[in-house]
């Protein structure tokens, strides 16, 4: 019996395989099936299709952030090279400017010098400049920015030397009113302000606020003419016979990162 049920439907299937090669009765049949069971392929492709929907759907989400990561890359780059395109445009600004200055000492040299380090303590203001006596900068040898004196060489090494600043106590310049040509001495103040005053300037002189002074030139130590100061008070002690002169520095020590050494042109 289980014989014949594996019998019949194997004959069957013969038989059906030869009337569909012989003839084509069972075309329509077929056509029917295969409309019926599109929706079933459809359906059984479809997490197929998904799937490859997805996987391109994520290569194309990888390459769009890969992109976009070195585009990134590329204008931090390019900010990075703007920022420096910036900087060397100032410094030569800054250069041009110490050069313009320089016109004022026709006699002298200058070197071109920059600030390693500054000091600023109440008995004590110096910067450190990265010239030194492999340069041929020597002791006392004057300092100046765009804007007028920064102070005087103290110490030399080999490469560097020490600056010792207009408000430091200890230096003293000759100066004189460029205006109406009173003379005295400057003297930084031992305190965290950065002003100065001009000594020995007799109470009869004419001094007002606002006045440049500027370097004498007396001792040949400095070449003459070379802003110092603007005066910012004048004391006048009927108990002594010279006023007291309160002047600013013309030169920002604040913002200086370029100066120059001035050399007498026959040294």
């Amino acid at each position: 019996m289980r014989l014949l049920k594996l019998f019949v439907p194997v004959l069957l299937s013969i038989i059906l395989i030869f009337l569909d090669a012989r003839f084509s009765y069972l075309d329509n049949f077929k056509r029917f099936t295969l409309t019926l069971l599109s929706p079933i392929y459809v359906i059984v492709d479809l997490p197929g299709h998904v799937i490859d929907w997805v996987n391109d759907k994520g290569t194309e989400n990888e390459l769009l952030v890969s992109q976009n990561d070195y585009l990134e890359g590329q204008l931090i780059e390019l900010k990075a090279k703007l920022q420096t395109y910036n900087n060397l445009a100032l410094e030569n600004q800054k250069i041009s400017k110490l050069l313009e200055s320089s016109y004022l000492i026709p006699d002298h040299n200058v070197m071109l010098a920059r600030i390693k380090s500054v000091t600023q303590s109440r008995l004590s203001k110096q910067i450190i400049i990265n010239k030194g006596l492999n340069d041929a900068v020597t002791l006392s040898d004057l300092v100046i920015g765009s804007d007028g004196v920064v102070g005087q060489v103290t110490e030399v090494t080999a490469l560097f030397a020490t600056v010792k600043l207009l408000s430091d106590p200890t230096l003293h310049i000759p100066v004189k009113n460029s205006r109406t040509g009173a003379r005295g001495i400057t003297k930084g103040l031992a305190s965290n302000e950065k002003g100065m005053v001009v000594e020995f300037i007799p109470l009869e002189s004419d001094i007002k606020i606002g006045d440049i002074f500027v370097t004498s030139g007396i001792g040949n130590s400095y070449p003459s003419g070379y802003s110092v100061g603007r005066v910012k008070s004048v004391d006048e002690s009927p108990n002594s016979s010279f006023m007291r002169v309160s002047i600013d520095p013309t030169q920002n020590m604040n913002q200086l990162e370029l100066v120059l050494i001035v050399k007498d042109k026959n040294d």
